[in-house]
């Protein structure tokens, strides 16, 4: 639940950023080598950034296989628009590191027309051991919990469809007034009035689909999960232990 909300402000950047420069377009395209043999055959190699709102795992950024090593992919981009990303392997976990396992800087570019980028990765992120509180669920919760807690995570998630172009709009209009002559404070204030009551409808959505989700557990899945959090000191365990289950059961 914490990505999406990652997700969707990086989103409405994006937006945002796309409707001020023309609609001119060009095709850059992404060749890159993996580490060592490189990854098997039933793996994937994908592209997050600023052109799809940092998503690890968006399969229209997925990239094409030529070898274990090696991987290409066309990309849709604004002309001469500065762009940011990395390369992952489905998810943030598996996001592309320094040889001594640190974190690197975004890499950038700026599209141009037949650009061509070769890239190069020297080593993937390798995931700590999950904490007690991440694995106090595994095992516990039964499928129909998983599979409605999948169905309340979807639905909230179509729920969101309509706020991205009405918060879209109301920067938009903040916008216009920044770059004026003479800003009008007044209206100003009001367009951010607008944008946090649009913000705190969404939070509104999303703390009544945790309490939904928790009014599924049992008296003594709560408990467990209460103990596993005595032990944490992330308080966003809580939210992945939640989240974990759904890669769980389609593990299974």
């Amino acid at each position: 639940m914490k990505k999406l909300f990652v997700f969707l402000c990086c989103l409405l950047a994006c937006m945002f950023a796309h409707n001020a420069l023309s609609a001119q377009t060009t095709v850059v395209r992404f060749m890159v080598e993996l580490p060592g043999q490189g990854i098997s055959q039933d793996s994937a190699v994908y592209l997050a950034g600023s052109f799809n709102g940092w998503n690890p795992k968006d399969e229209n950024y997925r990239m094409t296989r030529k070898d274990s090593q090696h991987y290409n992919l066309e990309v849709p981009c604004f002309t001469g628009k500065d762009y940011e990303y990395k390369y992952t392997l489905g998810g943030w976990e598996n996001v592309e590191k320094t040889m001594e396992g640190k974190e690197i800087d975004n890499r950038k570019f700026t599209s141009t027309k037949k650009l061509k980028i070769n890239d190069a990765v020297v080593a993937w992120n390798k995931p700590a051991p999950k904490t007690e509180a991440q694995n106090a669920l595994t095992g516990m919760l039964s499928k129909e919990q998983i599979e409605k807690m999948v169905q309340m995570k979807d639905s909230f998630t179509k729920n969101l469809g309509p706020v991205v172009p009405q918060l879209m709009g109301i920067l938009q209009k903040f916008n216009t007034n920044l770059l004026a002559d003479n800003p009008d404070p007044v209206a100003g204030r009001q367009f951010t009035t607008e944008a946090v009551g649009v913000v705190s409808q969404v939070l509104e959505s999303l703390t009544h689909t945790l309490m939904r989700v928790m009014d599924m557990f049992t008296p003594e899945q709560k408990q467990k999960m209460r103990d596993a959090m005595k032990n944490s000191t992330n308080p966003g365990d809580l939210i992945k232990m939640l989240t974990d289950q759904k890669a769980t059961m389609e593990n299974k």
